[in-house]
């Protein structure tokens, strides 16, 4: 799909919403960003339903006059970017129901189709698709480049991870080339962090543990933990990727009470084990080597779940 396409899809529409997966992250907030910004010089007045923002992300939320949830009441045309399925658009369901067309763009191997028109493809990130999308550069200016940029830093690990190749690489060059600061990007969402969000990080490192014979790390926080250092699951991005830089193991497991007896779990491989094949098994999804779900019990239970579904790959 080219952007004129969805543009076609568009037009003479009276409410369109751009919205992504819930507790979006870098490529989530980037990719919505980005499309409305490069929507809205093509005379489509999109509109973005996002929610739960991280702080890390405040230097592209600044200024963005087109984000108007507060506004939105009804959809014709629904644009889930970075989404695997539809649940996974959580309180913007009804949302994208209502909606007369319905475009699904993504990356997510466990992607299930789930829209009227389904552009999926294999890319480090949304962003990067959201860039090949457009048919020339001409519609790129610095705040578009610094969305897109941030979805692609976000989801290749600051270049690191397996799924960054030589295109990624070249696409980064010609975001650079507008003037994005790509140190300062890098240095928000690896390294900048919130006191609170320190404080916590360091009760997560002294709750891990290791598991099956080093091969999984795995560590949790509870309620409390979070409500300790006044904490909410946003302020937990980058926990999870930082048990899997310990070399020992081969695969990371972070998990976080979001209430009484529901746990968000986020995996990532360093090895052969396909974290997404083991979120699938709890409804969940992603990538072979970064991948999450949601699975309700006691912590303990949640624990067991996850260490066996792990083991049966191993």
């Amino acid at each position: 799909m080219k952007l004129q396409e969805l543009v076609n899809l568009c037009e003479n529409q009276a409410n369109i919403i751009i919205s992504g997966h819930i507790n979006p992250d870098g490529d989530c907030i980037g990719a919505c960003y980005a499309l409305a910004a490069i929507l809205h010089k093509k005379g489509i007045h999109a509109k973005i339903a996002m929610e739960d923002i991280p702080d890390t992300f405040n230097y592209l939320v600044e200024g963005r006059l087109y984000v108007e949830e507060d506004q939105i009441k009804r959809s014709d045309v629904f644009i889930a970017l970075d989404c695997g399925d539809k649940e996974r658009l959580g309180p913007h369901v009804p949302l994208f129901d209502q909606a007369s067309i319905t475009i699904n763009v993504d990356h997510h191997i466990s992607n299930n189709h789930f829209a009227d028109y389904n552009h999926v493809v294999e890319a480090s990130s949304t962003c990067e698709i959201i860039f090949e999308m457009l048919e020339d550069t001409s519609l790129l200016d610095k705040p578009i480049c610094e969305a897109l940029y941030t979805g692609i830093a976000y989801d290749t690990g600051a270049f690191k991870h397996c799924n960054t190749t030589r295109r990624t690489y070249e696409i980064a060059g010609t975001l650079i080339d507008y003037g994005v600061n790509f140190n300062e990007i890098i240095n928000r969402l690896y390294y900048y962090k919130s006191y609170k969000s320190f404080k916590v990080l360091g009760l997560a490192i002294a709750n891990a543990k290791m598991y099956l014979d080093n091969v999984i790390l795995l560590t949790s926080l509870s309620l409390e933990d979070l409500k300790r250092y006044d904490c909410e699951k946003k302020d937990t991005d980058g926990v999870v990727q930082m048990l899997n830089e310990v070399m020992e193991s081969s695969c990371a497991v972070f998990i976080v009470q979001v209430s009484q007896d529901t746990f968000k779990v986020s995996l990532r491989s360093s090895s052969g084990i396909d974290v997404c094949k083991v979120a699938q098994v709890f409804g969940g999804g992603g990538h072979t080597k970064a991948s999450g779900c949601t699975i309700t019990g006691t912590i303990e239970q949640v624990k067991e779940q996850i260490i066996e579904a792990i083991t049966e790959q191993l």
